[in-house]
């Protein structure tokens, strides 16, 4: 039985954003790796939020965590296609 890690780097969650939506980054982050190896920035942000590390210590809810990640992903989408002009 192996173990695996999976790498995520800032543009790979604005990629599967673009791609799927939410459900893309959902499955970056949860589905089939035993550990995360995030690039700083956005990618860990969001596994911040994910594991309820961030700051301030405010418990929210499943959708308000996913909501919040959309936001972030959306802007770092916008902020990509506006340096691209």
């Amino acid at each position: 039985m192996g173990f695996h890690k999976r790498h995520i780097s800032n543009d790979q969650v604005i990629d599967a954003y673009s791609r799927t939506g939410i459900a893309g980054v959902e499955e970056l982050y949860l589905k089939g790796a035993d550990a995360l190896i995030l690039e700083r920035g956005l990618a860990s942000e969001i596994d911040d939020i994910l594991s309820e590390n961030y700051e301030p210590k405010i418990k929210l809810t499943e959708i308000d965590k996913w909501n919040n990640i959309s936001s972030m992903v959306s802007d770092a989408l916008i902020d990509r296609m506006s340096q691209k002009k």
